[in-house]
């Protein structure tokens, strides 16, 4: 029986899939330049792996707090030390919302509208994320099961239009420079992505068996985008190498019955999932305050926490290569892995298990 007050596993599960497909949808090949481009269709299969790692640690985590999250947990120890986390993710929540804000920016500034200003439709998104943030996570859920069936539609859609385009030829050869290029990039993708990190902090709002969602999510998502970037390779070979986005290159060359414009359309439901991915994120951050310091003025916090991933855009967002570095900074692996697995195991070894997930 559900609990009032909860979403549902897959409630979850379609926020975790939408907020991280856009990062898919615009994704910047000149990130990845570093790994053979054979290699690349591997990725998402050796992502799922490390993802497995941080599933295996969550679960464990979850069943040593009886799924009240790691912050909870930590209050019972030190009030300190709870706000601390508390804080600490909600600035890793911050800035990987910001992040997600500025690709998206920087991928419709590049095919959609290019050397345009968008900071009006920035602002415009941010203040509709802000408003469902403020909805509740049940309002991004419901919202994010409509969603995910539309983008499931929109992807069958891309991979039936551009199946006659195919061809194995186009194909690279896999491992040309070993393993190890594929292996740390990766890894590099795996900790640059906030879902399975965010389950630390929604654990006590979720319904259902949290670390068979977690796997799933990972399983899923690892077979779709697998499948995707196999057919881009096999679509448009070299010249998918040099295209910023090369996915949304896949969709140009998409066409479906009366639809001869499939970009501009699924453009659209990209726009929503990064409403998704920033309400949920914000959603998130606002819970972690609250769990560090207990009861918060909704309001103020929501709006601090958007002015933080505002800044965050802008720092970002002025050119593809400023948003490279940024998001290549090692820094990043540093604070992820530490709440991620790190401090969530060193919290949870100092309680008794009290729950199953």
């Amino acid at each position: 029986m559900e609990r009032i007050g909860k979403i549902s596993s897959f409630q979850m599960f379609s926020i975790l899939f939408l907020s991280r497909i856009i990062s898919l949808f615009t994704f910047m090949l000149p990130t990845a330049a570093y790994i053979p481009s054979g290699d690349r269709m591997l990725t998402s299969l050796i992502v799922f792996v490390f993802e497995i790692f941080y599933c295996l640690a969550l679960i464990f985590t979850l069943r040593r707090t009886g799924n009240r999250g790691i912050i909870n947990r930590a209050r019972e120890k030190s009030e300190l030390l709870s706000r601390l986390l508390a804080v600490a993710y909600t600035l890793a929540f911050i800035w990987f919302a910001g992040i997600g804000t500025a690709r998206f920016e920087l991928f419709i500034s590049t095919v959609m509208f290019p050397n345009s200003e968008l900071y009006i439709m920035i602002i415009l998104l941010l203040g509709a994320s802000v408003y469902a943030s403020l909805k509740g996570l049940e309002a991004i859920g419901r919202a994010s099961v409509i969603l995910f069936f539309l983008l499931g539609l929109s992807i069958i859609f891309i991979l039936l239009t551009v199946t006659g385009e195919f061809r194995g030829e186009n194909l690279s050869p896999l491992f040309t420079e070993g393993i190890s290029p594929l292996l740390s990039f990766s890894f590099y993708v795996s900790v640059r992505a906030s879902e399975l990190l965010t389950l630390h902090v929604t654990a006590p709002d979720i319904n259902g068996n949290i670390g068979r969602t977690a796997i799933s999510f990972s399983a899923v998502f690892s077979l779709v985008s697998t499948v995707i970037l196999i057919v881009l390779a096999g679509v448009t070979g070299e010249f998918g190498n040099d295209q910023i986005f090369p996915l949304y290159t896949l969709t140009v060359i998409a066409k479906f019955g009366i639809f001869e414009r499939l970009d501009d359309i699924l453009t659209g439901v990209w726009v929503l999932c990064s409403f998704i991915q920033v309400s949920f994120l914000i959603n998130t951050g606002m819970k972690a305050l609250s769990q560090g310091f207990g009861k918060i003025k909704k309001i103020p916090v929501c709006l601090l926490i958007t002015s933080g991933i505002f800044i965050i855009y802008i720092l970002t967002s002025r050119t593809v290569s400023v948003f490279s570095e940024a998001v290549s900074s090692r820094a990043v692996d540093v604070i992820f892995t530490s709440l991620m697995l790190i401090i969530p195991l060193i919290v949870s070894f100092t309680v008794k298990k009290r729950a199953k997930v």
